[in-house]
């Protein structure tokens, strides 16, 4: 019998892998033999099918879930595609005059574009759309002022350079005076620009010590409202939308249990949080390199046993050439992988350049 060459015979393993998890994704049916032999195209005997289904289940690529049935990719067969597919995304050019347009009308506040994202991301990925907003915290200041809603309660307002905006009441422990409460919003606005929130507490605090005693209720105010600015921007807020598509497909679940833990994670969105701010942390580790690729983890590669089930996709966006915060999709591991790392590409750079056209438009 002809043997053939080593990279002949690895070459025809790896198509054959490639059509197998292809049709997969497509179909969520297992593989058979059968099914190979009549529809792939490959030029192969039933022996030599056989023969290299058998090598890739020995070598961990496929799984064959029942005796009796055909073959479906192993986490590690879907980690071979997603490899593969880096260099060959796609994405439609209707979908990417959805995303356009839907970006034509101006968005004045980063919470509104980020919600927007999410929501596009689940839209044409029919899975869950994720967006981890900036790091506030490191953010420079804008704009800081109260606004008195009557008695001891005022509203917060925050604007960050990025784009960030934030109000809340805040129930104060006197009741303040119009005077104070102009007084304060042109000092805070004096002292504040382009400073963090840390800055800001340290730069403003040390500034009323320096002021005469008639301001002594103006420095209570001061404090109350630098010390409620850093509980609110304490925690990272992360965008979902679409979380419920991920049900239907539920054959990508063992049991009730697990659909029932999922949901509660994603209810609870710290996980998922974390999740993407190890994601961001690990492209800023990287130097923020200009060309960074889509990232892929695969059912247990994300570390958290309830999405041993789905695939994330993740991208980082940009202000000013500097990483800020990341995006992606979570969904099914039989997910198009090709058309998603492009989706979340595209998304994550429509992102940074609307936030780079914020910055030029704040220049002029």
């Amino acid at each position: 019998m002809r043997q053939l060459k080593p990279e002949v015979a690895q070459k025809r393993k790896k198509n054959l892998l490639q059509w197998v998890i292809h049709y997969f994704i497509k179909t969520s049916k297992p593989v058979s033999s059968s099914v190979i032999a009549e529809q792939a195209g490959l030029d192969l005997s039933s022996a030599s099918i056989r023969n290299i289904l058998q090598e890739l289940e020995d070598e961990g690529y496929l799984r064959q879930p029942h005796t009796s049935s055909g073959r479906e990719p192993t986490d590690k067969g879907y980690r071979f595609y997603v490899d593969y597919l880096i260099d060959v995304q796609r994405l439609a050019s209707e979908e990417k005059e959805l995303i356009e347009r839907q970006y034509q009308n101006r968005v004045e506040e980063l919470d509104t574009l980020l919600s927007e994202t999410s929501k596009l991301l689940s839209r044409v990925s029919h899975g869950a759309g994720l967006v981890l907003s900036p790091q506030t915290r490191a953010h420079g200041l804008k704009r800081l002022e109260l606004i008195h809603l009557g008695g001891r309660s005022v509203l917060g307002i925050l604007v960050t350079e990025a784009g960030f905006v934030r109000h809340w009441p805040i129930k104060l422990s006197f009741v303040p005076t119009s005077r104070q409460i102009n007084t304060l919003n042109r000092f805070l606005n004096d002292n504040v620009s382009g400073c963090t929130i840390q800055q800001a507490q340290t730069a403003v605090m040390s500034k009323l010590k320096q002021m005469e005693q008639e301001f002594k209720e103006l420095n209570t105010l001061a404090r109350e409202l630098l010390t409620e600015v850093g509980q609110v921007v304490a925690p990272e807020t992360l965008y979902v939308e679409g979380a419920d598509n991920i049900l239907s497909n539920a054959d990508d679940f063992e049991d009730l249990k697990t659909v029932q833990s999922l949901m509660r994670l994603i209810g609870d969105r710290s996980t998922i949080a974390g999740l993407l701010e190890n994601e961001l942390n690990f492209q800023l580790d990287k130097g923020a390199a200009k060309g960074l690729k889509p990232r892929v983890r695969i059912g247990q590669e994300s570390g958290i046993p309830e999405l041993s089930g789905l695939s994330l996709v993740t991208k980082t966006y940009k202000r000013n050439d500097r990483v800020i915060g990341v995006l992606g999709i979570l969904g099914s591991k039989r997910m198009e992988y090709d058309k998603m790392m492009s989706l979340v590409d595209f998304l994550g750079e429509v992102v940074s350049e609307k936030l780079r056209d914020w910055g030029i438009e704040e220049q002029e």
